[in-house]
């Protein structure tokens, strides 16, 4: 299949599953709600993601009851529609419901978002491309397609960060599941487009959206085309937009439990909703849980005046419930169910880590502390996203307004009297302040995803706020013209990327990345060339297969991590690390006192690959010691295409036919 065919697959695939959580999401809504002849964006992104999270928790149970299987999902669905035709009364065999569930989908779309959906199709190309990139295939993907094999979720100790909640995981599982595990990317491609139109919602007038009358040039903003872009456009995103990282995607569920209770009045409550997305978003890495009071906190504000304090409780209560699975099976099955980050933040023992290991994902990922360093952080980011603490191509100048909410708060307290703006409004410029705050002393680019759509929707609700306002004192078209066109400039300078060489290089990769789908490019091409090794897994996983040892364990080197998700794939197991039971300074330690047998035999490893030359100048020495060892334990070296790439099998496995004996 070529790359445009995975494409049109892949998206096909990324539409199935947004209609199914979408049709999934109606279940939380109330039924007179849900008769109800209206439905704007904001109705489609609350629910197509509140079902997405509805979904993922039923497969959470199915992962820990060990259905997580076809069956199980079957299973799933069929009673999925039970609780249809249950608590709605809706027959999902029938074509009206169908038919009405598509109305609703429609119904629901404007002219800024067609073209954002347009424009993310473009954009969303190389998530065509197979795996290749850094966490996708060391840890993200793994763990997806070892759950899908295993038919359950379980705790491995090979794999990295073995007791960490993983919520999004589980639909990269049910794609392996269902034998579409080569459209991963897609979901992420789907969140990505979810975002941006997500951020579109928060400044998208529902009164006028559902107003037949209002003539379209009313109805279309500058601002709703250009604010959006300013997320979709940025090098960060687009740097995780097709690729099995789940930054996008917590993003994607931060921003909508906002728009939830932003959006939430007495004609369209959303506290339901805002529940399980919250609930979801704390279950999807393991420092997210640190967000729950700000979302029992937003519940509360959607809630208020609405409810009686007895039912604010009851959903709070369920909010708080639905977060902690993953945190309960850690305290099961680890006696600690605190995140190791805290745990070395506080000098507390963790279960995996040493200090010194939780040192390798921590000591350079803080940022410098000093308060101007602060005050300069998002003109740094701008300018020089390259360095240490950012590591990104760039960013879009919108990052330069990253404490303006700040001034407005400060503005609003002051002069609160004077000028008094809607309460959502407040409550949208604390989220962000709250959101970003965290990022100032741990600045890496790619973590500024999980509010950056936030902080966009709220540019976006600002510009269009004192567009309204300008609209209401001179009411007429010229005014209105005059203040669009100052919002189209001022929004379109918002879009504007880090102007360096990085960056400039990285649109023109991507652009390339784009042009080559359309070639005769084919997937091994891609992951011979991005991928370590790739050649030699290939090799080695036919030969353990041959054998039958795919029981056994391969012995990763440090450079050879992005391995793992095509062993695991394979149904073999791959070791090493830089913490757990297959710690790799263990082996070096081992390795410089003469005598690597105990660690190889206590892992079981029948097959170790390893790169015989790197950069590091006391890589020679050891790796000399090493291939050493290996020979008089018995193990015999090989070569594939790849030079740089050596093997070593166990005497006892026959080498397939790509396996070349190297001989002295």
């Amino acid at each position: 299949m070529s790359f445009f065919q995975t494409y049109l697959v892949g998206v096909a695939v990324a539409h199935v599953f947004w209609f199914y959580s979408f049709t999934t999401g109606h279940l939380l809504r109330p039924k007179a709600l849900e008769e109800s002849r209206s439905f704007s964006l904001s109705d489609l992104v609350i629910t197509s993601v509140a079902g997405m999270a509805l979904a993922g928790f039923c497969l959470l149970f199915l992962g820990f009851a060990r259905l997580l299987n076809p069956a199980g999902i079957s299973v799933a669905l069929l009673f999925e529609g039970i609780l249809f035709l249950w608590l709605r009364g809706h027959n999902w065999l029938s074509w009206s419901f169908w038919g009405g569930m598509l109305r609703r989908f429609i119904k629901a779309w404007t002219i800024p978002a067609f073209f954002i959906y347009l424009l993310l199709l473009i954009l969303g190309m190389p998530a065509a491309l197979p795996p290749t990139f850094a966490d996708s295939v060391t840890y993200h993907l793994p763990y997806a397609v070892d759950w899908a094999n295993a038919g359950r979720i379980y705790v491995d100790p090979f794999l990295r960060f073995p007791f960490y909640a993983n919520n999004f995981l589980l639909f990269y599982s049910a794609l392996f599941v269902l034998k579409l595990g080569s459209y991963c990317h897609f979901l992420n491609w789907l969140c990505g487009l979810l975002t941006c139109l997500g951020v579109l919602a928060f400044f998208t007038p529902v009164e006028d959206q559902l107003r037949e009358s209002t003539p379209g040039w009313k109805l279309c903003r500058p601002q709703q085309f250009l604010i959006p872009l300013c997320v979709a456009l940025s090098p960060t995103f687009l740097r995780f937009l097709n690729v099995a990282y789940i930054d996008v995607p917590i993003g994607l569920f931060v921003l909508v439990s906002i728009l939830c209770a932003y959006r939430t009045s007495a004609h369209r409550p959303f506290q339901r909703e805002l529940v399980v997305t919250a609930a979801f978003c704390a279950g999807m890495k393991l420092t997210l849980i640190g967000h729950l009071p700000f979302f029992l906190a937003s519940l509360a504000f959607a809630c208020r005046c609405r409810l009686r304090r007895r039912e604010i409780v009851i959903l709070c209560l369920l909010l708080v419930v639905l977060s902690l699975p993953w945190y309960v099976r850690n305290m099961i099955e680890a006696h600690d169910p605190t995140p190791p980050i805290f745990n070395s933040y506080f000098k507390h023992p963790d279960p995996i880590y040493t200090q010194s290991e939780a040192a390798i994902y921590t000591v350079d990922t803080m940022t410098e502390r000093n308060p101007r360093h602060f005050v300069l952080l998002p003109f740094r980011f701008f300018t020089d996203p390259e360095s240490q603490n950012f590591r990104e191509w760039g960013v879009t100048a919108m990052i330069l307004l990253l404490y303006a909410p700040v001034l407005f708060l400060v503005a609003q307290f002051y002069w609160r009297n004077r000028w008094r703006v809607p309460g959502r409004l407040i409550y949208l410029s604390v989220a962000v302040v709250y959101l970003t705050f965290p990022w100032l002393f741990s600045s890496l680019g790619r973590y500024s995803l999980h509010w950056y759509p936030t902080l966009a929707a709220w540019v976006g609700v600002i510009v269009s706020h004192i567009c309204a306002r300008t609209e209401n004192l001179w009411n007429s078209r010229l005014a209105i013209w005059i203040g669009r066109s100052a919002a189209a400039v001022f929004c379109g300078f918002l879009i504007i990327p880090t102007p360096s060489e990085g960056c400039k290089r990285f649109y023109s990769e991507y652009q390339a990345m784009i042009k080559s789908l359309f070639q005769s490019t084919d997937n091994l091409q891609v992951l011979k060339k991005n991928v370590t090794g790739y050649s030699a897994s290939q090799a080695a996983i036919v030969t353990l297969v041959s054998n039958q040892k795919s029981n056994t364990r391969v012995l990763l080197d440090s450079d050879c991590g992005g391995l793992s998700f095509y062993f695991r794939k394979a149904r073999i197991i791959s070791v090493g690390d830089y913490f757990g039971p297959g710690r790799w300074w263990l082996l070096y330690k081992e390795i410089e006192e003469g005598n690597c047998l105990p660690y190889l035999t206590q892992l079981d490893i029948s097959a170790v690959i390893v790169r015989p030359h790197k950069k590091e100048k006391w890589w020679p020495g050891l790796y000399d010691k090493f291939r050493f060892q290996l020979k008089d334990y018995g193990f015999r070296e090989y070569r594939t295409s790849e030079d740089n790439v050596a093997i070593f099998l166990r005497s006892d496995i026959a080498p397939g036919h790509e396996l070349t004996p190297l001989t002295e």
